[in-house]
């Protein structure tokens, strides 16, 4: 009956700053920003989306935090969409 399984994923991303974590989240394409770890669809938020742009520090570690849920798709299919994502910042 089920094949694969979701799992989340918690990485701390290295931009320049809070507009480079903007880009990147805008130019996923199948991956919703979004709160929610229960569902099939894959989703990411970053943990600055609850900072106030002026508090932001691209020094501080808990703010470069980035929580992916993967959900059921395929997984090359994630990798692009990650992958496209990346080379935009």
């Amino acid at each position: 009956q089920m094949q694969g399984a979701c799992g989340l994923i918690t990485f701390y991303f290295k931009p320049a700053s809070l507009q480079a974590i903007e880009q990147f989240c805008e130019s996923l394409q199948h991956i919703m920003m979004a709160v929610s770890w229960a569902g099939h669809e894959s989703l990411i938020i970053p943990k600055c989306a609850g900072i106030a742009s002026a508090d932001f520090d691209v020094n501080n570690r808990d703010h470069r935090m980035m929580r992916l849920y993967v959900g059921l798709e395929d997984a090359d299919y994630l990798i692009k969409d990650l992958g496209q994502a990346l080379e935009k910042i």
